[in-house]
């Protein structure tokens, strides 16, 4: 053995696992490995190829500051393999070169026959075998699921708009909490739509399956509510405007207005809207908005009774604002007419 690969070996069993660690997967398989090291009591340290994995994890130690000599046992866990990997991670791979190599959960891409560097391979997939993936064995963990929707900027409100306000406090309430959160939109088309939605029944679908719809939208508290789903809604203008009104109307009281709730109060009311009481107050509210309009149907047939009012738009548009108006529906039809092959327009 040549001085660069000399290692004075330690007598107790230790082990090093070691592997990309960069998907869910990835890690419940090296969960599945410590648990079988544990149960053997081998003791054990896990370090991952990149410095960007580090932090996935706070127990796992960097790469660089392990000492081979303490170590008998290399576990590679999880992912592709191959002869040009060994080389990227030669610090590793060149460092414990005298430990045994035990290959888990790998895909090898090679033929065995061309390339093994492993004692023992317990491989996912090769040209000899196939495996069922061992994050099979681990058992399913849950955790409550939330949907996020949310204003952009509203003109409208001006210097009252506080929507980037309410979006950081809500991140942080979903940071803080660890609940799974799936971002929803409801604009459409599905083109302008952030997250491709299309239409009201894929977005309801979506919330029909939350535990709670944390949002500053008018319509994500709505449909939320309308689908028994619990609501934490932030009022994205100061003082309060459309959704708090609608919340009041409603009866729905997890409502906040941005300059003023604190993180304390957002976690109590998200601890509220995950209990069966809750669940329980947001179908009242539907059922009770439903009944709310029994009378609709028949004020939208009296109002097509009215005779029109003219008057009542004298000064709907000023001057000034027809003119602009003129011009941009004269700029339009100009965009369009060249998308349609028009050509050149002279006016």
């Amino acid at each position: 053995m040549s001085k660069r690969h000399q290692t004075t070996i330690t007598r107790d069993r230790r082990a090093l696992l070691v592997g990309h660690f960069s998907t869910v997967g990835d890690v419940e398989v090296l969960r599945q490995t410590e648990r079988r090291l544990q149960a053997l009591g081998i003791a054990y340290d896990v370090t991952p190829y990149t410095d960007a994995r580090q932090s996935v994890d706070s127990s796992w130690l960097n790469r660089f500051t392990l000492d081979p000599a303490r170590y008998s046992h290399l576990f590679v866990i999880c992912g592709p393999f191959t002869p040009a990997m060994a080389v990227q991670h030669d610090s590793i791979f060149d460092r414990f070169k005298h430990c045994v190599h035990i290959g888990v959960n790998l895909t090898m891409v090679e033929p065995l026959s061309t390339f093994n560097p492993f004692e023992v391979l317990l491989e996912r997939d090769s040209d000899r075998t196939v495996r069922a993936d061992l994050s099979f064995r681990e058992a399913p963990s849950r955790v409550p699921v939330v949907g996020l929707c949310l204003t952009g900027f509203q003109r409208e409100y001006g210097d009252r708009h506080r929507g980037a306000l309410a979006e950081e406090k809500l991140r942080r309430l979903i940071e803080a909490s660890g609940v799974a959160v799936i971002e929803m939109d409801t604009s459409v088309p599905a083109a302008t739509n952030r997250f491709g939605l299309s239409n009201a029944a894929q977005f309801e679908s979506l919330c029909g399956r939350l535990d709670v719809m944390l949002t500053t939208r008018l319509h994500g508290m709505v449909l939320a509510l309308k689908n028994g789903i619990p609501t934490i809604a932030i009022d994205p203008v100061a003082g309060g405007d459309k959704v708090t009104s609608q919340a009041r109307k409603l009866g729905w009281h997890t409502v906040f207005e941005p300059d003023q709730v604190g993180d304390t109060d957002l976690q109590a009311a998200l601890e509220w809207c995950l209990s069966e009481a809750a669940r329980a107050d947001a179908r009242l509210v539907r059922d009770r908005a439903i009944a709310s309009l029994d009378g609709f149907d028949e004020e939208f047939a009296a109002a097509l009774q009215i005779p029109p009012n003219p008057q009542l738009r004298d000064n709907l548009i000023p001057e000034v604002g027809r003119v602009q108006a003129l011009r941009k529906r004269f700029k339009m039809w100009k965009r369009r007419r060249r998308a349609q092959g028009g050509g050149n327009l002279r006016v």
